[in-house]
């Protein structure tokens, strides 16, 4: 260093301090010209500036006759520029880390074996992690579709999901269920209730049925034959515990001949009987209903012996009670022909006699949000009034209680049977809404819309 600062001593007289002073001038130009021929380092490009201002001041003498040499030493100032190429290394990260943003743990690892380490990482993919950390971008995606090993943990979780839309399928019904409008022809409504000659006392097949829907104007029917008992309990209007599977399959058989025409749907007449709760609880399980009707019959002969005492009126209230107590099991979704009873001694009945304890049941069933049937069959009874009459059909209204329409049809020709006079009644004792139901959902529909689809698709149906 002495021998460089001893020559612009000797070189200072020959020249004049004029000279001297512009030469001071042209090297800070050519300091600034380095730092605009390469513009690569913008961000370092004012540290070195700064650096080499001091030191040509000192070197003035060498510079004025080499210009041209300058540049040799702006290739000094490429000394920090050594120093930038830290953040080109850095650039060159991003480049690989575009997509690791999420995932900058392991980029941690990435950037220190620069670009090494991407050939190694494959030969050695013990920690499953590591594997993905030369591919980010494809980490982040790949472990649902390529779940090797680890994934394969994840992959349960939705696996779960699609099993049970499978199991649904296998109940023709359900899995065909179309939305609440009206089809083409303008059928809207469903009637929900009817029977199979599994029952041992209804006549035709399935199939009739559901031909005799489609005159009708409907656009649906749920079947709802007498479901099995234990312990032969009534055995003679039911069909039996092996039979169970034989009725779901005839309901399906039908529902895939009536695929496109007709909705048809599997449901159950489910007895109540006080002590078979468990029993009738597990038999609800076995498949999956569309609708379960629930049902006190006071015919039973089992019913007649245990509550059968007293006076008629008494064993009428013993039956309302009934009514009610199987709407607080939560076991049903609607209760059958809830006024029956009229039928036992049906020349003495007078609802008069026994509103007051009716009406007590109704406040009980009308609290557990279960529906009632309005049940056009009972035209055909010995007492010939629909179930449950006008007056306590109006109670019901009072009470908002959801009311379903079903013809409890043993025979074919009766499906859909006097459904405009039914509806007509409804909206008489304060009704706007009739309902069905659908994967034991209720879905309700305005009065007026179910009457005018019911002509409508009836005269496209003629």
């Amino acid at each position: 260093m002495s021998k460089k600062k001893t020559p612009p001593k000797k070189a200072a007289p020959s020249k004049s301090s004029a000279k001297a002073k512009n030469v001071a001038k042209k090297p800070v130009k050519a300091a600034s010209k380095p730092a605009s021929k390469k513009p690569q380092p913008p961000k370092a490009a004012p540290k070195p500036v700064k650096k080499p201002a001091p030191k040509p001041v000192k070197k003035a003498a060498k510079p004025a006759p080499k210009a041209a040499k300058k540049p040799v030493q702006a290739k000094k100032a490429p000394a920090p520029v050594k120093k930038a190429a830290v953040p080109p290394a850095k650039k060159v990260a991003p480049t690989a880390a575009k997509a690791p943003a999420p995932a900058k743990k392991a980029v941690k690892p990435a950037p220190q074996p620069a670009a090494k380490p991407l050939p190694k990482p494959a030969p050695t993919p013990t920690p499953a992690a590591k594997a993905p950390a030369p591919k980010p971008a494809v980490a982040a995606a790949v472990p649902a579709p390529q779940p090797a090993p680890a994934p394969v943990v994840e992959a349960p979780a939705p696996a779960p999901a699609p099993p049970p839309k499978p199991e649904p399928v296998k109940s023709a019904a359900k899995s065909s269920a179309p939305a609440p409008g009206p089809t083409k022809s303008g059928a809207l409504f469903y009637d929900s209730h009817m029977h199979t000659p599994l029952c041992k006392h209804a006549w035709g097949e399935p199939e009739e049925y559901a031909q005799q829907a489609i005159k009708a104007g409907l656009k649906g029917i749920i079947f709802t034959c007498h479901a099995p008992m234990p312990n032969g309990f009534w055995p003679t209007v039911r069909m039996s515990e092996s039979e169970f599977d034989t009725y779901v399959a005839l309901v399906q058989r039908a529902a895939a001949a009536y695929k496109g025409k007709l909705h048809v749907c599997l449901g159950i007449e489910s007895e109540w009987f006080p002590g078979y709760e468990d029993y009738i609880r597990q038999l609800h399980e076995r498949v999956e209903f569309d609708y379960v009707l629930g049902a006190v019959h006071w015919q039973a002969k089992e019913y007649l012996a245990k509550f059968e005492s007293g006076t008629i009126e008494n064993f009428r209230r013993i039956y309302f009670d009934h009514l009610a107590k199987s709407a607080e099991t939560g076991l049903y979704d609607c209760l059958a022909h809830p006024d029956l009873v009229k039928n036992y001694h049906p020349d003495s009945w007078c609802f008069a006699i026994i509103k007051n304890s009716v009406a007590t049941c109704l406040d009980r069933i009308a609290a557990t949000g279960v529906a009632m049937e309005l049940n056009t069959s009972g035209l055909n009874k010995s007492y010939s009034e629909m179930n449950p009459g006008n007056e306590m059909l109006r109670m019901m209204a009072e009470r908002k209680i959801p009311i379903v329409v079903g013809s409890d049809a043993h025979r074919a020709q009766r499906v859909g049977e006097h459904f405009v006079t039914a509806l007509n009644n409804l909206t008489e004792a304060g009704y706007e809404h009739v309902s069905y139901f659908q994967k034991r959902q209720r879905i309700d529909l305005k009065i007026s819309d179910v009457l005018a689809s019911l002509k409508k698709a009836a005269d496209h149906n003629a």
